[in-house]
């Protein structure tokens, strides 16, 4: 069902690879290998998180992708972060349950200094036949290498996969910040949040349809901002999202 995705280019992967237990190699692809976390397939290539491109193997052994990330931000600060890749106008497809489970659950392992966010949807890589997740460690050199904080990744990655999903109502937010105001309503178990849009992109019907249908189960509920998305465009969005079935929750 799942696959992890491994970077070498990348220092929390890097760290992850020294940290977690024994991944034998099970074969080569081309410049990739593919080892074993546990039960689960590992692809390890050699290039940043955001570059990889190869979906074909990811979709030959799984059906929803985790990648290990650095975060990295303007202020940097000891954190723990997921959330869904996508290179606007497009996105890859989101696992509401898969990516909210993996929040709740880094959220739990926190320890200070450290905290825990979930961030809007953001850069590459963009998929379409399997679902992708980004759990990430942020936000300098020395949270990247931090052994510990990576092995709460290895702790969350194993909890999360070894065992069923939890699985609240399917929400997506429209216009909210970066970093995602209404993520508390994931910690209290109301809802699991897959396409986060932010603010910052530029805002349409299409964008937002794009984001609504790329999700691996029928999102539920739609939080809007409405501040931040303005007419006509807003209007617009709410007619399709309410003629879709959609509990629209406006927001500001």
């Amino acid at each position: 069902m799942y696959v992890l995705v491994i970077s070498l280019g990348d220092p929390v992967s890097r760290t992850f690879l020294e940290v977690a237990p024994d991944m034998p190699l099970v074969e080569t692809r081309g410049g990739l290998e593919i080892r074993k976390f546990r039960d689960v397939p590992v692809v390890v290539h050699r290039g940043d998180p955001t570059e990889f491109s190869n979906e074909e193997v990811l979709a030959s052994l799984g059906r929803h992708a985790i990648f290990i990330s650095r975060h990295e931000m303007a202020n940097p600060r000891p954190l723990f972060t997921v959330h869904t890749p996508g290179g606007w106008p497009d996105v890859s497809v989101a696992h509401p349950h898969l990516v909210s489970s993996l929040y709740r659950s880094l959220c739990r392992g926190a320890y200070e200094p450290f905290g825990c966010a979930f961030e809007a949807t953001h850069h590459p890589p963009n998929t379409s036949a399997v679902s992708a997740t980004f759990i990430e460690v942020g936000s300098t050199e020395k949270e990247w290498r931090d052994r510990k904080a990576v092995e709460t990744l290895v702790h969350v990655v194993e909890e999360v996969t070894g065992r069923e999903l939890e699985r609240r109502p399917p929400a997506m937010v429209v216009g909210d910040l970066h970093y995602v105001t209404v993520a508390d309503a994931v910690l209290r178990g109301d809802v699991d949040i897959g396409h986060v849009v932010p603010k910052y992109v530029e805002i349409t019907l299409g964008v937002v349809q794009t984001a609504f249908r790329k999700h691996v189960t029928s999102v539920e509920k739609v939080f809007l901002f409405r501040k931040n998305v303005k007419n006509p465009a807003r209007a617009e969005i709410v007619e399709f999202l309410r003629g879709s079935g959609v509990e629209v929750v406006l927001k500001g």
